[in-house]
């Protein structure tokens, strides 16, 4: 693991070889987290492992667990998700053109017990794909101004 921090943010580097036996690679991550903690950007990868041939084909599956009071929507285009915080903060998950699924999990870290959420997946093929890019970017609140300054918007009864 290696860390590394300058004036735009801090950079982590880490990697396991957990899959090296069974499939002949490594899994790479790093990470970068701007300065104001608003941008965190990462990519994953799948390295061969010195001396072995990666088996090509070999589906893998990039997972992001949500806490439950998180609520994720998928982007129309596909290629990432909304997060909207307990709080009514907007965070955006997006991947360089990877498809971003939102399925099912379960929270297990709570005092009163498992609990149902959502993950993040990114699905890909060894060979195929041996890189991901992804990131999690806040989104600033749209700035309404004055009524006269939105003049075709319909009223709402009160």
């Amino acid at each position: 693991m290696r860390i590394a921090r300058d004036p735009d943010g801090t950079q982590l580097q880490a990697s396991h070889d957990g899959y090296a036996a069974d499939f002949g690679v490594l899994h790479n991550r790093a990470i970068g987290l701007s300065q104001d903690g608003r941008t965190l950007d990462g990519e994953d990868s799948f390295v061969p492992v010195a001396g072995a041939s990666p088996r090509a084909g070999t589906e893998f599956a990039i997972r992001f667990h949500l806490h439950p009071g998180i609520k994720a929507s998928r982007l129309a285009d596909g290629h990432g998700a909304i997060l909207l915080l307990p709080d009514r903060e907007v965070w955006t998950f997006a991947t360089g053109g990877d498809a971003v699924e939102i399925e099912e999990s379960v929270f297990l870290a709570g005092p009163d017990g498992p609990r149902r959420t959502a993950q993040i997946v990114i699905y890909g093929r060894i060979g195929e794909q041996n890189s991901v890019r992804w990131s999690f970017r806040h989104t600033p609140p749209a700035l309404m101004g004055p009524k006269s300054d939105r003049p075709h918007e319909p009223e709402l009864p009160l």
